[in-house]
């Protein structure tokens, strides 16, 4: 692939620009070390900007060996994997010449040695390398499949490799932060990406799979007719993120949490709860204008409120605000 600084880059439609800038804000916004909802934003891009049967994502592990930490392959998540690949292949391919591969390059070729299937025949594919920024290695591949021919076109191909390299820039980015800062070389259990417990792993993933289901709320499809697929897709994942957000919250809800001084401290709410809190204790909002705030359903702030006021130790929301003032001061509710 050609490094872009060395020709005139040319625009993208006004579609992909937005698509494209929407993935830029999450890529730069997920959590130090949130690599899966950083792969799900490269996803929903892609998926908003043409049709796709799989996607995945692959790094490179020594020089026959793929591991493949996300596949989505007709709406199913798959488990990872880890793959030995030959040198006729597309992952040598990729990993040899650093050049994006379409399909029409060589008829599928490549593509049909690995991954085709009679059921679900590949008859367009899109591959871009995944490149170190600093040493413009290459250190791994971003995929896009179809089953109808012709699909990828100019556009969507530069889309994707500029997907490909905002995302390896964040997870640079990443990697750079804790290893220039030594942060957790002495005290490895001050890392918060490491879960202590059960209760913080189910917190962990309660609050991943929030800010994945806001994302899917903040998608803004076009009234086309022939997205009509994408946006059937787009209503399915976040009625699923709903009810998975409301199971993990039914499990905090009757996990077993130690509090010896409840009024004392909000450390045993999550992030999500602990802004719940503030918003009613500073503005007062009812639960439907919470709702309305954060782009939840009401039955899901009900189910927040019902774990501030047990882990706060207080049966009335109407306390919530002078527990609140007690533990941080009027003064400083408004920052």
């Amino acid at each position: 692939m050609t490094d872009a600084r060395e020709e005139p880059a040319e625009s993208f439609s006004p579609f992909a620009i937005s698509v494209l800038r929407a993935a830029d804000r999450r890529l730069r916004f997920c959590d130090r070390g949130d690599v899966m909802t950083r792969y799900a934003a490269c996803r929903a891009a892609m998926c908003a900007l043409t049709q796709l049967d799989t996607f995945y994502i692959g790094h490179y592990i020594g020089p026959t060996t793929l591991s493949i930490p996300y596949c989505v392959d007709h709406k199913q998540f798959l488990s990872a994997d880890v793959q030995q690949f030959g040198p006729n292949g597309l992952s040598e391919y990729i990993r040899s010449t650093g050049r994006t591969y379409r399909y029409d390059q060589d008829a599928g070729r490549r593509a049909r040695m690995g991954w085709n299937s009679d059921e679900h025949p590949v008859l367009d594919v899109l591959v871009v390398p995944l490149r170190h920024p600093e040493t413009d290695e290459v250190t791994g591949m971003m995929a896009i499949e179809n089953s109808v021919a012709d699909t990828y076109d100019d556009e969507t191909a530069r889309a994707m490799e500029w997907l490909g390299r905002a995302l390896v820039w964040e997870m640079t980015q990443d990697r750079t932060f804790a290893d220039d800062l030594g942060l957790y070389e002495l005290y490895p259990e001050l890392d918060s990406t490491r879960p202590r417990d059960e209760t913080e792993l189910l917190r962990t993933i309660t609050g991943e799979l929030e800010r994945l289901r806001l994302a899917l709320h903040s998608v803004e499809l076009p009234d086309d007719p022939r997205l009509a697929a994408q946006r059937t897709a787009l209503d399915d994942a976040r009625a699923s993120g709903e009810r998975l957000h409301l199971r993990l919250a039914d499990a905090l809800q009757t996990a077993h949490v130690e509090q010896t001084t409840p009024r004392a401290s909000t450390a045993g709410l999550t992030s999500r709860e602990l802004e719940i809190a503030m918003l009613i204790a500073v503005d007062g909002l009812t639960n439907r204008q919470l709702a309305a705030r954060l782009f939840i359903s009401e039955k899901t702030v009900k189910v927040h409120v019902g774990n501030v006021l047990r882990k706060l130790g207080i049966s009335q929301r109407s306390a919530i605000p002078y527990v609140i003032g007690e533990i941080h001061p009027p003064a400083n509710l408004k920052e």
